[in-house]
């Protein structure tokens, strides 16, 4: 199909002519990629920017691939996934029947009518889905709202999506792998992902100096672990990242030999041989990958159902990760000067958690807690309860009482204290003491650095799926946040309160893919709509790690900042050499609470303020070496 000529600016960008099948070369090799245009977005998918990786390339570190010089590639169609389960996991990833080995590859998506000219912002997705399900063709992830949404507030994008090994594939850990630095290879594969966008991209109209990195859990963790990669000195080969749901220290358990466990487990039930290692590497990759793919999901989920996360993880290896995350950050060995945003729904815990109705008890509590922290003793235990004890989770049973229909079910107090035990214990705790470690060392670099930003998200189009499944109670939980920024729910409609802040947090996302900044910068000349989320000050921005700004994005508080701090760190900490203060950001008791506006702003303020973050985090992030994060 040929588009109409046109003289009028079509998409934001002046063009005289789109055509539907759109073509790009490069100019160092003359390979041109051949694409569609679907609307008003120009797609080019299964762009291979490393080789296939089966045979004796399985379990190896990615190898660049370039086409031969001048050859023409369709890219109109999508590639397939990297090996993983088929079936779907609604409502966060669909089927995925095409699966193959040769699966590194990358889409990208821009405006009609760009040109290399352009030079515009770049956004990455790492897609998440625990290291065991995700690709970069999965429609929960189509970005053709968010860049509509980018051209018509006048700042288009341009959206980059990439594969990357999963599951056993990408993360086997064996000692001959060490030794041959071939662990962690589906990091590495990220990593030649980011290096073909960041070496080609200006031919597509991208700028390679601004190139933004998001991803949602797994996805979102994987940005933050590149951070401290190679103790940073290799650097990162984006700008800046926004990382939803996933701190450094979601990944538990790195300096445990349990991914070797599960890698020779996997072994055995394939026949391998075990007596060297050598045999049983070979034997792992002379087995047929559909045969591979089954059995060792089938052990993951066995392992740790319903899907088999937390088996096939990322591991210290010596290289690319060269030591536990919180030992290389505290220590300052990590790439600074990259801005960040990490933010965490509010109900983020409760993706871990099971049915309500398993929470009758306390004990009841460790369960969950063991299963993505094995190593937590009884006085570790004993510690947590008395940091989140019945009486400060009274308010939200009240809450869900007042609401509840006779048909739904009764839900037992200690099920919020878990929920909330691990939304902080796997991500909001890490976030802010990675952030602040971030800031602080950034800004005495540079005292320029656009710094940390947070948020917590709670309000979710989720929500009333769980209901209709008798859920009722799970609020904003893990996952949410990427149906606000693509403005996408396969699964239903979209309610009027979330497209509002589904197009006010896309804003806020574009803001910080031009400027390193989620917040408007010419407030004076901000457009109808064109405010984002409002303003959102840096997370440290003044007072050290005994204060913190929070962005609460949605919800019955609605959307704005609050200002928390802790006056006993503030009074007591120490002066000098920084330390003392680096190793417990968020500390303390006592938060108090600045003056406020309105009525809506003290409440969001109380709100935060029962969760006593200083208190519990301070607590979390000390358990850091037992945690192996």
């Amino acid at each position: 199909m040929l588009l109409a000529k046109s003289s009028a600016v079509f998409f934001g960008l002046a063009v005289t002519s789109v055509l539907a099948n759109p073509t790009v070369t490069l100019s160092k090799t003359k390979v041109t990629y051949r694409g569609t245009t679907v609307g008003s977005v120009e797609h080019f998918q299964n762009i291979r920017f490393a080789h296939d990786t089966s045979g004796q390339r399985r379990f190896a570190p990615p190898e660049p691939y370039t086409p031969a010089e001048g050859t023409e590639v369709d890219a109109t169609a999508p590639g397939a996934a990297c090996p993983q389960s088929k079936a779907a996991i609604p409502p966060f990833f669909v089927e995925t029947p095409n699966i193959s080995e040769d699966c590194l590859t990358l889409r990208i998506s821009r405006p009609a009518g760009t040109t290399a000219k352009d030079k515009l912002p770049v956004v990455v997705h790492l897609h998440g889905g625990g290291v065991v399900k995700g690709s970069a063709y999965d429609p929960h992830f189509d970005p053709d709202n968010l860049l509509a949404l980018s051209v018509e507030i006048d700042k288009p994008i341009i959206h980059v999506a990439l594969n990357y090994r999963l599951t056993i594939f990408g993360f086997a850990r064996l000692p001959i792998l060490k030794d041959q630095k071939s662990m962690n290879v589906g990091m590495r594969d990220q990593r030649v992902g980011y290096r073909w966008i960041k070496d080609n991209i200006a031919a597509f109209g991208g700028d390679p100096t601004r190139i933004t990195s998001f991803g949602l859990s797994a996805g979102a963790t994987f940005i933050s672990l590149h951070l401290i990669s190679y103790g940073g000195k290799k650097g990162v080969p984006f700008t800046q990242g926004w990382a939803m749901s996933g701190p450094p220290g979601t990944g538990f358990n790195m300096t445990s030999d349990v991914t070797e466990l599960h890698t020779r487990a996997v072994g055995r039930q394939l026949g391998c041989p075990s007596n060297q290692d050598s045999e049983l590497l070979q034997c792992l990759r002379q087995v047929p990958f559909e045969k591979l793919t089954e059995t060792a999901m089938g052990y993951s989920v066995n392992n740790h159902p319903p899907a088999g996360l937390f088996t096939f993880i990322p591991s210290v290896d010596g290289d690319i990760i060269p030591d536990r995350q919180s030992v290389l950050y505290r220590s300052g060995k990590f790439v600074k000067g990259i801005p960040m945003v990490y933010g965490w729904a509010q109900d983020d815990g409760a993706g871990s958690t099971g049915p309500a109705s398993l929470y009758q008890t306390e004990e009841s509590i460790k369960k969950p807690v063991k299963d993505v922290a094995h190593t937590i003793t009884e006085e570790d235990f004993e510690k947590l309860f008395s940091l989140y004890p019945v009486s400060d989770f009274e308010p939200d049973l009240a809450f869900y009482e007042a609401r509840r229909q006779e048909s739904d079910p009764v839900v037992p107090v200690h099920y919020f204290r878990a929920a909330r035990i691990l939304r902080d214990l796997m991500f909001t705790c890490s976030s802010i003491d990675f952030g602040y470690e971030l800031s602080r060392q950034s800004r005495a670099i540079n005292p320029q650095f656009p710094g940390t930003h947070l948020y917590t998200l709670n309000q979710s189009m989720l929500t009333p799926l769980f209901a209709g499944a008798g859920m009722p109670y799970i609020g904003a939980t893990h996952g949410s946040d990427t149906n606000y920024l693509y403005k996408l729910f396969p699964e239903g409609p979209i309610a009027e309160a979330d497209e509002k802040l589904s197009r006010a947090m896309g804003t806020s996302f574009i803001n910080f893919a031009y400027r390193g900044s989620p917040e408007h910068k010419h407030k004076k000349k901000k457009k109808k709509n064109d405010a984002g989320l409002g303003d959102w000050p840096e997370a440290f921005a003044t007072q050290g790690p005994g204060a913190l700004n929070l962005m609460v994005i949605g919800g019955p508080h609605g959307t704005g900042s609050a200002h928390l701090t802790s006056h006993k760190h503030k009074t007591k900490g120490k002066k000098g050499d920084g330390r003392e203060e680096a190793q417990v950001p968020i500390l303390g008791e006592d938060m108090v609470v600045g003056e406020m506006a309105n009525k809506i702003d003290r409440e969001r303020k109380r709100e935060l303020e029962r969760e006593k973050l200083f208190e519990r985090c301070a607590y979390i992030n000390s358990l850091s070496e037992k945690l192996g994060n």
